[in-house]
């Protein structure tokens, strides 16, 4: 059974269904017009306004193990979503077009007691029918990449989703570097102790980043963005 919440304007979506998921039986698809406070990786603010696509999915009885490749699977989905545009993945949770972030997703987890499954908390931002952006946000819409509006329903987004989940994770993988943004390019890598700046290779069997100047753990990456 899957739930559908949908709401004018939330402070996050994420932080909604959160709430929400110990009352509500089922799955559940949280899904608003708008964002007051969202927030993506780290806690970093998340800029979502009217016109975007903003949803929380809260899949049950998820493998905890699978945790640590579903940021990547999700953002092949949605890449396979908006494939006229090209889009490429930015490890570890964007998908972007001509580098610029189209989308973003955010992985949570909570655990049922000592047992190894849990309640995996999807949620992710589409810039679906957004017409501009600040002056400091490097991002695009599918909207301003077509000039059309987003007509795909997210009950789709959710079976896409479904279907990369249910993929090997080494495939998810060799998808992954197949349509990374930042393969073979310089990078400046912010992680929480340090800032590194070097070549990007791959990424590795366990969703790692590999580069010139070392591997680096999703976890311990605060931001990747292209260098000068």
């Amino acid at each position: 059974m899957l739930s559908e919440i949908h709401l004018k304007k939330v402070t996050s979506t994420q932080d909604f269904a959160e709430a929400i998921a110990g009352i509500v039986e089922g799955e559940i698809l949280v899904v608003a017009e708008e964002q007051t406070r969202a927030r993506g990786r780290m806690g970093r603010s998340w800029f979502s306004p009217r016109g975007g696509l903003w949803v929380t999915y809260v899949k049950r009885d998820f493998p905890i193990e699978k945790v640590p490749h579903t940021t990547l699977k999700v953002s092949l989905a949605i890449a396979d979503l908006l494939s006229e545009l090209n889009p490429k993945i930015r490890w570890p949770n964007d998908v972007v077009v001509n580098d610029k972030k189209i989308a973003g997703v955010l992985i949570e987890a909570s655990v049922y007691g000592n047992s190894d499954r849990g309640d995996l908390f999807i949620g992710f931002g589409i810039d679906t029918d957004v017409r501009e952006f600040p002056p400091d946000v490097n991002a695009t819409s599918y909207l301003i990449e077509t000039g059309k509006s987003f007509t795909k329903d997210v009950k789709e987004i959710v079976e896409k989703m479904n279907f990369w989940l249910e993929k090997d994770d080494n495939e998810a993988v060799n998808q992954v570097n197949e349509r990374l943004s930042i393969k073979e390019r310089k990078v400046r890598l912010i992680t929480k102790e340090d800032e590194f700046t070097c070549k990007a290779l791959f990424v590795d069997y366990m969703g790692r980043l590999v580069t010139e100047c070392g591997i680096f753990e999703v976890q311990d990456v605060e931001r990747v963005e292209l260098a000068n």
